[in-house]
């Protein structure tokens, strides 16, 4: 039982309230203001479509997309490069590549292109004994290189359209969508048309939106869009090859983009990343020679390849398939 009672409050009474001073006054008309500008905020939100809130917070977030939209690219992505004994292009975090391109200029550097020349997943050479020293790089890669004047215009161009551009660079750019047929859409406004016409798609095909169906049925509905989505201006593709290019490049290129999570696309192709500044080669001062790497010869054949290429997998094989179909010839990024 307690040691502390509680007052009878029933036998006090309330004090007097004295009337309010001017400053009182003034000080209560201003939180009645507050108070109603406040309602007529909250009522502006209230109107407005939800997904416009949930793209607000995410970009008060840093994010791009909504987390219905995050969701629906991860399973896209990840129905591209499905998950096996091997990570899918979810774990490989190929989503938040594609983020963060989409959001390269909300930085103060835009993240285009990353720094080096080292990163520091490989250690310097210990030139005496021509070893592998004990001593590693910083990672340079981390840090973004400023972009030239006609670069930013080309990647605001990229990633806004030529719509989301100032007058100015509209100006400088119209030419160019004069020769190419209209203006440009952006990357920004493609993926939220996009990941919103494959819901529409998927319920029309399937009956529920792409994030709700099994994995078997978000293939047949990803292959059915590849095949009959329309071809996007200016791209030369679909959005769902659009995707699927940008899912491969998540997965597999450097990890300061957003992807390829502790490196684990590279292992999954049997690649160690970039070799600098180590590289294959050792120069031995003692010996006065170079001395090659064990597992990376440069001067005999591979040796996993010496009596014939690596099969692939058939879940492998399935996905150079795609690659093969969704993203022909090597070219630009976009």
């Amino acid at each position: 039982m307690s040691r502390f009672r509680l007052p009878n409050l029933s036998r006090l009474s309330p004090p007097a309230s004295p009337p309010p001073t001017p400053v009182q006054a003034v000080a209560i008309l201003l939180s009645r203001r507050q108070f109603l500008k406040a309602l007529g905020a909250a009522a502006v939100v209230a109107a407005a479509p939800w997904t416009r809130v949930e793209r607000t917070w995410a970009a008060a977030r840093g994010r791009f997309f909504t987390s219905h939209e995050r969701r629906t690219l991860e399973a896209l992505a990840e129905a591209i490069i499905p998950a096996d004994a091997d990570p899918g292009a979810t774990a490989l975090g190929a989503a938040r590549y594609i983020e963060g391109l989409l959001t390269a200029f909300d930085h103060r550097v835009p993240r285009i292109y990353a720094g080096g020349p080292f990163s520091g997943r490989q250690p310097f050479i210990d030139y005496e004994r021509g070893v592998p020293a004990h001593r590693r790089p910083k990672n340079s890669f981390k840090h973004f290189v400023p972009l030239t004047r006609l670069q930013t215009l080309n990647w605001r161009w990229q990633l806004l359209g030529t719509a989301g551009l100032s007058a100015d660079e509209q100006a400088l750019v119209a030419p160019l969508d004069a020769q190419l047929g209209g203006p440009l859409p952006g990357l920004r406004d493609v993926y939220r048309d996009g990941l919103s016409r494959l819901d529409a798609f998927s319920r029309t095909q399937a009956g529920a939106a792409f994030l709700d169906l099994d994995t078997a049925a978000r293939a047949q509905v990803m292959n059915a869009a590849l095949t009959s989505f329309p071809v996007l201006a200016r791209r030369d593709r679909n959005f769902i090859a659009l995707v699927a290019r940008h899912t491969i490049e998540g997965c597999f290129s450097a990890p300061e983009y957003g992807g390829n999570q502790r490196a684990r696309g590279w292992a999954m192709l049997g690649l160690e990343g970039d070799s600098q500044p180590l590289g294959y080669a050792l120069y031995s001062r003692r010996a006065d020679a170079y001395r090659e790497r064990a597992h990376h010869p440069l001067s005999t054949p591979n040796p996993d390849e010496i009596d014939a290429a690596k099969p692939l997998s058939a879940d492998g094989d399935k996905v150079e398939q795609f690659i093969v179909a969704t993203t022909g010839a090597l070219g630009d990024v976009c």
